[in-house]
């Protein structure tokens, strides 16, 4: 609640601590943190040492303020320039970010380095979690519903808003699918033992 973050097309990040009495300079300083111009920043609600950035390079960079020397992780799967993004309320791992590829990409940073079939890596990263591409044209912005999870209301610049749901299977996974399944079959065999 005291650090603010400001970006911009000198491809910098600086943060600023509110509570420190010459406001007049950053507290911490990152030069050249994306190959262009940076053009947003978001801090996460709940882990409060991290942060991520959008540029107009294509990707997404995920930071550790305690260690802002290096990027934690790089995503990729925007075609154009990064216009904005914001961590969901509801999950200290899950990011979305929108860009002037008319789509919006939904994160889930838990994800990142987990095994893929080669038909999942055709479809981008497994930290990629879904690309909404109901717009045609530049995604401006976009914001989670905080009293619905999964549930977004996106911005395009020939001023369409859409409200849009993921759908549950995918953001629920297969392990809790395999869970809810085996355990259905377990009441079925508890229920047929009554039977007999």
């Amino acid at each position: 609640p005291n650090m603010l973050g400001s970006v911009g097309d000198d491809k910098s990040i600086m943060l600023w601590d509110i509570r420190e009495k010459n406001t007049s300079k950053p507290v911490h300083t990152v030069v050249n943190a994306h190959g262009g111009d940076v053009n947003c920043i978001a801090f996460n609600p709940i882990n409060e040492y991290v942060l991520a950035t959008g540029s107009a390079d294509k990707t997404v960079a995920v930071w550790d303020m305690r260690n802002l020397k290096a990027r934690v992780q790089t995503l990729n799967g925007h075609n154009d320039q990064v216009y904005a993004l914001e961590w969901a309320p509801f999950n200290e791992s899950v990011l979305a970010s929108c860009s002037a590829d008319r789509r919006v990409a939904v994160w889930d940073l838990s994800r990142i380095g987990m095994e893929q079939s080669e038909e999942d890596a055709e479809d981008g990263p497994p930290e990629l979690l879904f690309l909404h591409g109901g717009h045609t044209s530049k995604v401006s912005d976009f914001s989670w519903n905080i009293k619905d999870e999964w549930t977004m209301a996106s911005v395009s610049e020939d001023n369409v808003l859409q409200v849009w749901h993921m759908a549950e299977e995918i953001y629920a996974g297969e392990d809790e699918e395999d869970i809810n399944a085996s355990a259905g079959e377990d009441q079925l065999l508890a229920d047929d033992e009554l039977e007999s």
